[in-house]
């Protein structure tokens, strides 16, 4: 079994306390500082050399775990194109820790940050890593009512990472899609009671078929069960909606 690399995608722009406690919790062996190119000669650059120089004293004593450090610089962070060049800039650092960690045997696992960085690069961080299929992360300032939890594991991004991941694994697990569209139709159209019977009047499946597509559902929080085997009723969930209006599916 593959070994695995943390690769740590960072934003930043002022702040070293963020990094260093970015670094203590998840513990990488890359990271790609990300930063506009108006802030790169700045806290960036002495962020870099810190890593490289393993100071343990600015940032932890994890530094010395990191094998590889490289800033990436964002040209427009408050422009039109911001998130396409994020899209891109994400892309290029993903082959760039792929190729770093086969020479390894190892699978990279991507975590990119959404804290200190200013105009459209937040949101544009976490849009793309999404469609990267990486998971996302907050920092915040260190204040001590966080009691020291300053880093944030943003659980809607990870979940529908998660659930993308899951589908892009095999084209024959988008068919359990089909059964979450007819439950969200089923409930617009105000059907009372949704189950096993109701789905398989509505969509000419075998019992079994709609049991094991509800299992894998509710495993991957689409949907809610509730009751025993024989009074069972599904509902769908909030991520359960987002998929399906976002068609990661692929489906209509």
């Amino acid at each position: 079994m593959p070994s695995s690399k943390v690769v740590l995608i960072h934003t930043i722009r002022d702040s070293l306390t963020n990094l260093e406690d970015s670094i203590e919790f998840f513990r990488p062996d890359y990271v790609y500082l990300v930063t506009p190119e108006s802030n790169a000669e700045d806290k960036p650059a002495l962020a870099k050399s810190s890593i490289e120089e393993k100071d343990k004293q600015t940032l932890g004593a994890n530094v010395d775990r990191i094998e590889h450090v490289e800033i990436r610089v964002i040209k427009k962070a408050w422009g039109k194109s911001t998130m396409l060049e994020v899209h891109q800039l994400l892309h290029d650092i993903k082959e760039d820790a792929q190729h770093r960690a086969k020479k390894d045997n190892a699978e990279c696992l991507f975590h990119a940050g959404l804290s200190d960085a200013p105009g459209m690069l937040s949101p544009s961080m976490a849009f793309s890593a999404v469609l990267h299929n990486m998971r996302t992360y907050f920092t915040r300032g260190r204040r001590p009512y966080y009691d020291k939890e300053y880093v944030i594991e943003i659980d809607n991004l990870n979940n529908l990472t998660k659930v993308k991941n899951w589908l892009d694994g095999n084209d024959l697990r988008k068919r359990n899609l089909t059964y979450l569209e007819k439950i969200i139709e089923l409930e617009e159209r105000d059907v009372g009671v949704i189950n096993t019977k109701i789905l398989d009047d509505a969509m000419i499946k075998t019992t079994k078929a709609i049991n094991t597509a509800m299992l894998k559902l509710e495993e991957m929080s689409l949907i809610r069960i509730e009751g025993g085997k024989r009074n069972r009723q599904y509902f769908p969930t909030e991520l359960g909606r987002l998929i399906i209006k976002l068609e990661l599916g692929g489906q209509s």
